[in-house]
């Protein structure tokens, strides 16, 4: 399904939500790292143990390490990768699938923590059935995680703009840096949608005829210099237009 975003960046964001096929192999794959990962923490200690820790460390001391080691990780696998790696464990990495607010924006530390509690209820308890099929049947693909949290997971790869969502789409970084301040005086609302429809078009957007002349009219209208790449200065134009009319609301 195709959910329609109006984003922090006042820029509407179509993009569809991940089908169950995707999340499930992206499960699958997460389950893959984590045996690999237990399994060689324990060829490692044992091969340690064999030679040197022996007489060093009792069996309590072993146990410890066993857990914060090799446990430890393995628990909070999903909560230390969704919230360190901006919503993507490494399945999801290599699905192109990624976590975000059902508004578009990225979701905070409390909403991963939200979505990882409820791994409990919509994995463990129901053997995955009960994340299967809500996710089937919800309207924005939701297991029971994803509804408390204001979550889903959305699809990289087969938004309706077929580019890749990247994460700069859902919010703006903290020390973003304006290069064209006065940008909201010089265009208008039209212009910028005329400049992102072609930039972001499938036929134009590599097209160094329309991106040259677009740019030589922009230069034009405002009277800013750029000697770098036409597309690049189009898109910090657009990124500068949305930032300041953000801060204007």
């Amino acid at each position: 399904m195709i959910i329609e975003v109006q984003t922090t960046q006042n820029v509407t964001i179509d993009y569809e939500t991940a089908g169950v096929g995707k999340r499930i192999l992206a499960y699958l794959l997460d389950w893959i790292f984590i045996i690999v990962w237990v399994v060689g923490w324990f060829w490692i200690m044992g091969m340690v143990a064999s030679v040197a820790l022996n007489s060093a460390l009792d069996g309590e001391i072993t146990a410890i390490l066993l857990i914060v080691i090799i446990f430890f990780p393995v628990l909070f696998y999903d909560l230390l990768f969704e919230t360190l790696n901006k919503g993507q464990s490494p399945g999801k990495m290599i699905m192109k699938i990624r976590v975000v607010n059902v508004d578009g924006t990225a979701p905070t530390s409390s909403s991963f923590l939200i979505r990882w509690l409820f791994r409990l209820v919509d994995f463990s308890m129901t053997k995955g059935f009960l994340a299967v099929i809500m996710v089937a049947v919800t309207k924005k693909s939701q297991r029971l995680g994803d509804m408390l949290a204001g979550t889903t997971v959305v699809d990289l790869n087969l938004n309706s703009r077929n580019r890749e969502l990247s994460i700069t789409d859902l919010d703006f970084h903290e020390d973003y840096k304006v290069s064209y301040v006065d940008v909201l005086d010089k265009l208008s609302d039209k212009d910028i949608q005329t400049i992102t429809s072609i930039i972001e078009d499938q036929r134009m957007r590599d097209s160094d005829y329309f991106n040259q002349r677009l740019a030589e009219r922009i230069k034009s209208i405002t009277g800013y210099k750029y000697d770098g790449p036409d597309r690049v200065f189009l898109r910090k134009v657009v990124s500068d237009y949305n930032y300041l009319a953000v801060q204007d609301m």
